[in-house]
């Protein structure tokens, strides 16, 4: 039988309590594997030698930013 079958048979009996827990136990499932996939595409990015950012991929030519100096107020330059 299915999962799905058997939420939905839970359901039908009136059985909420163990519904609802096959329900979260789905969800919690899917969300595990979907995290655990996103864990190892961040982290091969993360160590990858040709993959990393620098200021100048904020910042485009021309543009002003905002300089927090201490003791001063902001100045834009």
């Amino acid at each position: 039988m299915s999962l799905s079958q058997e939420i939905v048979d839970s359901i039908i009996s009136r059985n909420n309590l163990n519904a609802n827990e096959k329900i979260y136990d789905a969800l919690y499932g899917k969300a595990t594997e979907q995290i655990q996939l996103r864990k190892f595409e961040i982290s091969q990015n993360l160590f990858s030698n040709n993959n990393y950012e620098t200021d100048d991929d904020y910042i485009e030519q021309g543009e002003s930013f905002i300089e927090y100096e201490e003791n001063s107020d902001y100045q834009e330059e």
